[in-house]
């Protein structure tokens, strides 16, 4: 298998780290989830202190539905089994395709009312911890109207995260007071590798997601507040012998995505070369056939390391799906042994 063929040195599941940061550890859950085989009943809470529902959207009135109306069920069961194991449950408002919706709420007052209005209701309805606004803001107008919506949450006793740009350059268009105001902020380091760049690229780069956490830090955001997202999925690319090469389509997969699970069992023979490339805390698979970019053990185990001595809050991983339920390559469990080191990892023995 995949974590065979790597050095032992860069599998062994790390037990503590000397430093001072967070122990957050979320992870997603979507509502398109209700269409595969994994349910609230598959979450192992145990290793999580967050679980991420999406998502709530916002209709033109500011009232908030589900995504996906279908999805009423499984939010109530998520909701009942994060009470039931203490497991704080999150729900996030927006995402995409619903970036009108948001900018609307800064039309009016009324709008924005009914919206912290029904935030509310549905936190204490599912007995939610908080709110997550996913909703990326572009221009100036919308940093006003973002900012506008986080106060009015904050003030109104909804304690608020947020999911912020991933380009540094916009880190100080936020503004100090926005960032005073979130309970925390996380950052989508996922997708970085897309059909329209010509050559193959990590799927995230993890060492150039510091430069962007620094650049928050440095705008004023609180380091113990970041939570930063990684994937639990890879993309693959037809004809391409490696990173830097070029391609002529999507490989293998659903489009060319592939969660972390199926690579394992991609993995699990020889027809993939597998390295950790050390310049982007990323993995790299190539065959006869394609490259996989994506990111795995050594990686996630490196950026946790990295989030723990830095004094960031946590790591979020995206979505929980998609990792490997075996402790021994599951992503959730690397990033765990290094944030919560008191936490038995070890999988339960089978009654007889």
């Amino acid at each position: 298998m995949f974590f065979r063929r790597l050095s032992i040195a860069s599998l062994v599941l790390v037990t503590a780290v000397c430093a001072a940061g967070g122990g957050r550890v979320a992870g997603y859950f979507p509502y398109w989830l209700q269409y595969s085989q994994f349910t609230p009943e598959d979450v192992r809470y145990e290793f999580l202190t967050e679980i991420r529902y999406v998502s709530l959207v916002p209709a033109e009135s500011g009232e908030l539905a589900l995504a996906d109306e279908n999805d009423g069920p499984n939010l109530e069961k998520l909701a009942a089994l994060a009470e039931q194991n203490k497991v704080d449950l999150i729900i996030s408002v927006g995402g995409a395709g619903n970036e009108d919706a948001m900018r609307a709420l800064g039309a009016g007052d009324d709008a924005l009312a009914a919206f912290v209005a029904s935030a509310k209701s549905e936190l204490s309805k599912y007995k939610a911890e908080g709110i997550e606004l996913d909703w990326v803001p572009e221009e100036s107008d919308d940093f006003a109207v973002f900012k506008k919506i986080v106060a009015a949450l904050a003030d109104a006793g909804v304690k608020v995260s947020a999911n912020l740009s991933n380009d540094a350059s916009k880190a100080s268009a936020y503004g100090s007071d926005v960032f005073g105001k979130l309970a925390s902020a996380s950052i989508y380091f996922t997708d970085q590798m897309s059909e329209e760049i010509t050559s193959v690229a990590p799927n995230a780069n993890l060492k150039k997601a510091r430069e962007v956490i620094d650049a928050y830090v440095g705008a004023g955001l609180a380091a113990e507040k970041m939570v930063p997202i990684i994937p639990m999925y890879g993309k693959s690319f037809y004809k391409a012998s490696g990173l830097g090469s070029s391609y002529e389509g999507v490989g293998s997969g659903n489009e060319g995505v592939l969660s972390y699970k199926d690579l394992m069992k991609a993995f699990d023979g020889p027809d993939y070369k597998v390295t950790f490339d050390e310049a982007s805390w990323s993995e790299v698979a190539v065959s006869s056939t394609e490259t996989i970019v994506f990111n795995g053990i050594p990686s996630f185990r490196e950026f946790a390391k990295y989030v723990k001595e830095s004094g960031l809050g946590g790591v979020a991983l995206y979505d929980l799906s998609g990792d490997h339920k075996e402790p021994i390559v599951s992503l959730l469990v690397t990033v765990g042994q290094v944030l919560r080191p008191d936490i038995n990892y070890q999988p339960k023995k089978k009654r007889k």
